[in-house]
């Protein structure tokens, strides 16, 4: 049943199912969470405002932004002011529309009024927690509110293989993107607007089932307390929300954009991290055929360890594997290091100190990883790369 019902829906409403490098990210989906007879969380009971409203006037800023600086794309809300708008019609406006983003906007809550800080979530079902955490429950309590909404959803059931399947199905598609967007948007509500970062996490949640693009959940903060509640309601503090959203969402489309065309001009190339990643972890013990002589020296020289606590790398890989970091598994490249994050692995080339010479590594890595893009970190946290340009010798 759930099987079934996932992919009418995703057939029916996306001309484009699963298309993942059609030429940009031209077109956003902007999701102000709840609406309407959904009123979403109170907060404290202080504000007359709740978090349709909050979440409504986040989103319209987004879409000015967006509108105002990104010349040719477009954005698009999933509803009015105050309308009311049934969860999996949400992502069936951004299927409809050809999206190629999806960002869906909220506030949090909490029965503990200390909570506080900013978290996103993309669709999946992690392996390390599948029971729905407080914030999943409160957004996926919305649905209760449709008329015959039972026919809408079916339970979201971690010990039901058909479910997790189908889930998987969509999590795998876009999961890679999906945290990329997410990643940013944290990385600009910590680095740009000071909030804290309760990090990327993955849940089943209602709203981003169905969605045939990169999709991601947004908690603002906590309404539930004073001081988060306080500056979401405050003019000044919608601004900086939304912007920094916006620059998460320039700089993603920047990234994936660049991607496209470096994809384009290396069509002979695999375009794809994770099968790139499973074909040599699947295939270690054959023999692998790499011409480790397009390795230039300047990787060998440039990526040794670093003093400075500010470094510069290259991100080249994302994928469930976890391999070792030797030049038989990267296409020939050395000084290989990894991190797990959201249950991924992600691989990095280098550590450097000088944005020059980390530009000159990557044209090199581009060469066998056309996904390729320079990351920055500041004592083993990733920072804004702009930033770290201003501050490295």
């Amino acid at each position: 049943m759930l099987l079934a019902a996932v992919f009418t829906v995703a057939a029916a409403f996306n001309p484009r199912p699963f298309a993942t490098d059609d030429g940009g990210v031209n077109i956003i989906v902007i999701d102000p969470g709840h609406g309407g007879k959904d009123p979403g969380n109170l907060g404290t009971g202080r504000y007359s405002d709740k978090e349709k409203d909050v979440s409504y006037d986040v989103s319209l800023l987004v879409k000015q932004y967006i509108e105002e600086n990104l010349p040719g794309t477009k954005a698009i809300l999933t509803r009015d002011d105050n309308q009311f708008i049934e969860l999996y019609q949400r992502t069936v406006i951004a299927n409809r529309a050809n999206a190629d983003l999806f960002i869906s906007i909220h506030c949090n809550a909490n029965d503990n009024h200390s909570a506080y800080g900013t978290e996103s979530f993309v669709l999946g079902m992690g392996e390390k927690d599948q029971r729905l955490n407080k914030t999943a429950q409160l957004e996926n309590a919305a649905r209760l509110l449709e008329d015959n909404w039972e026919s809408n959803y079916d339970k979201l059931d971690a010990s039901n293989p058909t479910a997790v399947i189908a889930l998987r199905a969509y999590q795998d598609a876009y999961l890679e993107q999906s945290i990329s967007i997410a990643d940013e948007i944290q990385n600009q509500f910590e680095g740009r607007v000071k909030r804290r970062n309760r990090g990327v996490k993955q849940q089943p949640l209602a709203v981003l089932r169905g969605s045939t693009m990169p999709a991601v959940l947004v908690e603002l903060g906590f309404l539930t307390n004073h001081g988060e509640e306080d500056f979401l309601q405050s003019s000044r503090g919608k601004e900086l929300m939304a912007s920094a959203i916006y620059r998460a969402i320039k700089e993603y489309k920047y990234k994936r954009e660049t991607r496209d065309a470096l994809i384009q001009v290396n069509e002979d190339q695999t375009s794809v991290f994770e099968e790139e990643l499973t074909v040599a972890h699947s295939d270690s013990n054959s023999e692998i055929n790499v011409n480790t002589s397009t390795v230039v020296s300047t990787i060998q020289a440039s990526t040794t360890s670093v003093n400075s606590p500010l470094y510069f790398s290259v991100q080249i890989a994302v994928s469930r594997n976890d391999l070792e970091c030797v030049p038989t598994n990267f296409k020939g490249l050395e000084n290989i290091w990894k991190e797990e994050q959201y249950g991924l692995y992600k691989y990095y080339c280098g550590k450097i100190s000088t944005f020059k010479e980390v530009e000159a590594l990557k044209s090199t890595v581009l060469e066998h990883y056309p996904d390729a893009y320079v990351v920055a970190f500041e004592k083993d946290g990733k920072i804004d790369v702009n930033e770290a340009k201003k501050r490295a010798p």
